[in-house]
């Protein structure tokens, strides 16, 4: 990270991450890696694939322990902290769930409420009332009593996004969270997450593997590339055709966006940059168009 991409050290981070290994076994994923989650801000983390995205995201929410360094939040380090009491204070969307055979969308979505009850308070209207807002806000209120198991992929990680709303904590972190949803249930959920952090005032935290939604809709931007964090910072002024061609190895052309006025990214393609040398776009010598070729003939 260069000095102008540094992060503002000064700024408050109730989550933060202190000199981090993570890997599985022998295979180390991260090395030393350091990271402060501005608070009140909706932070996106990209990157290509396999350069530890969601392996920095498990480790923030106690999922994955280091194998060196420590995650703290609120000064205290998380692998310390009462489960009840991180779950009401950190709420997760992981990459993939696996809901209880037979379980109803609202019964999981209540679930979300687990970390508000205890020996002497159980299911209240407040319980209820959550429920019922995290369902209208993900529109799934009309499938509140149909199986999970039974709904399509788009509409599970509806009723999952339910579920993490209805936790009300003050932290979310979102691995991937447009998986299986069409274009406009991911503008719906992105718009959603923008509305939590700026009027709800949230801290979001999202993996996303769309450059230009992440920086549509996120205000801060942790670029990351083998295992570590290569820059940080407001999207406005990190997204860069350098920055794109050294991280994922892309040819593009950065605009601003005429609805949203961020960065719009625009590749030029392979066939671009072959069409710009004199060369063919596609080899005719490639075996599946020679088989074509010969079968057309």
């Amino acid at each position: 990270m260069t000095a102008l991409e540094a992060p503002d050290v000064a700024a408050p981070a109730r989550l933060q991450a202190q000199g981090l290994s993570l890997g599985y076994g022998q295979h180390i994923i991260c090395r030393d890696l350091s990271v402060r989650i501005p608070d009140g801000r909706f932070t996106a983390i990209v990157g290509p694939n396999g350069c530890g995205k969601s392996t920095l995201l498990r480790s923030l929410c106690r999922l994955m322990p280091p194998l060196a360094g420590r995650v703290c939040l609120d000064g205290k380090d998380i692998h310390r902290l009462p489960t009840r009491q991180l779950a009401r204070q950190l709420g997760l969307l992981p990459q993939s769930s696996q809901a209880p055979p037979g379980i109803t969308v609202v019964d999981l979505v209540a679930r979300g409420r687990y970390p508000h009850q205890g020996l002497f308070r159980q299911w209240s209207d407040e319980d209820a009332t959550a429920v019922s807002q995290a369902m209208a806000a993900t529109g799934v209120t009309e499938l509140s009593e149909q199986e999970v198991d039974q709904l399509s992929g788009g509409q599970r990680q509806r009723v999952w996004v339910a579920m993490v709303l209805a936790q009300q904590t003050p932290l979310l972190l979102l691995d991937e969270p447009t998986t299986f949803l069409d274009i406009a249930h991911q503008i719906d959920l992105l718009e959603l997450f923008r509305a939590l952090n700026r009027v709800a005032d949230h801290t979001l935290v999202a993996v996303l593997h769309d450059l230009n939604q992440a920086c549509r809709y996120a205000d801060h931007l942790i670029v990351m590339a083998n295992g570590g964090i290569v820059a940080e910072g407001d999207p406005a002024t990190l997204m860069t055709v350098e920055l794109v061609s050294e991280v994922f190895a892309l040819d593009c052309v950065i605009i601003e966006d005429p609805v949203s006025h961020t960065p719009l990214m625009i590749p030029r393609g392979r066939s671009a940059q072959t069409q710009s040398t004199g060369g063919p776009l596609v080899s005719l010598e490639h075996p599946t168009l020679r088989g074509r070729q010969h079968a057309e003939k």
